[in-house]
């Protein structure tokens, strides 16, 4: 157990030291002078008025440094948590990031639940209903749940509860009710893939010899679907369900701009049209931070969901 915990974390160390190096690029692959665009971002988009004021700027940053070893400082910064300061708001990185952050978390973990609960719940449904009118529709749903963009429910969302029916508001962070459309957007498709998983992940293992065993004894047909046929096609579902968590955090970044949610996905839009380099770097940083611990999350729970898989078996 320990054996994989630490050539996982090995792993994702090796991955985010890489991760590091990619977003500390994006300084230098942004169109323009780095300096130059400081200058920008402080006197509102105008063009600095000579180049010594430039020159100054990248002696007064360390900016004229070779990129190495501006990289050797920023990462330094980094395993400290510092994460420099906005070019705009000239507050510090991880403030900002922080506050941020919490929004996006608030939204993702809505999202997730109705994720799991759905999709594990209609999917079981739709197994135990199989080849039934309720089967076929839900088949249905999930075709259309999973071809669906998520930007396209958020604007049908829209125009029906918020401009026709008036029942939620339209955007904004104030309270529940603001929660609705963006949550029920960005988890619509992964509800409607983890019922497809769920029904077809069931049905193989109803066909398994050790259901017919567990039938001969006498056990209940709602038994042996929870506590056999249930945990044994778990593994593939905790893999799909990591996946999906992060991929919540990525899809955040459209559904919080059309519904003006004050998360990472704005900040990051926000920063990239400002050219504000330091929090891009952070917000794309904390992104990959949390797709790297999701799955080393998700390696060890499959030690503890399948008693047949061994540490060694997961290597």
């Amino acid at each position: 157990m320990w054996k994989l915990f630490f050539r996982r974390l090995l792993a994702a160390v090796l991955t985010l030291s890489i991760l590091t190096v990619f977003v500390f690029a994006l300084l230098y692959l942004y169109p323009g002078d780095p300096a130059e665009r400081i200058l920008q971002a402080r006197m509102n988009g105008e063009l600095p008025s000579s180049r010594d004021i430039v020159d100054e700027l990248k002696k007064e940053m360390e900016l004229d440094a070779p990129p190495y070893l501006l990289y050797l400082n920023w990462a330094n910064g980094v395993l400290h948590g510092d994460l420099g300061y906005s070019y705009v708001t000239r507050r510090p990185a991880t403030t900002i990031l922080s506050e941020s952050f919490q929004a996006t978390t608030e939204l993702v973990i809505i999202s997730m639940l109705i994720v799991v609960f759905f999709g594990l719940s209609l999917g079981l449904l739709a197994a135990w209903k199989e080849d039934s009118n309720i089967d076929n529709l839900l088949s249905y749903l999930a075709i259309l749940g999973i071809s669906v963009p998520g930007y396209v429910t958020a604007f049908v969302f829209i125009l029906v509860f918020a401009v026709g029916l008036h029942l939620l508001p339209v955007a904004g962070r104030s309270g529940l009710q603001s929660m609705l459309m963006p949550s029920a957007s960005l988890s619509l498709g992964g509800v409607a893939m983890l019922m497809r998983m769920t029904r077809c992940d069931i049905l193989e293992e109803m066909r398994q010899d050790y259901v017919l065993a567990a039938r001969a004894k006498g056990l209940g047909e709602g038994r042996i679907l929870i506590k056999h046929i249930f945990r044994n096609s778990l593994p593939p579902l905790v893999t799909y369900l990591g996946l999906e968590l992060g991929g919540l955090f990525s899809g955040a970044i459209i559904v919080e701009n059309i519904f003006a949610w004050p998360g990472i996905g704005q900040l990051l839009v926000d920063s990239v049209q400002s050219g504000d380099i330091p929090m891009v770097q952070a917000c794309v940083l904390i992104i990959g931070v949390i797709f790297i611990c999701i799955n080393i999350v998700v390696d060890l729970l499959y030690i503890y969901i399948d008693p047949r898989i061994k540490p060694e078996g997961v290597l």
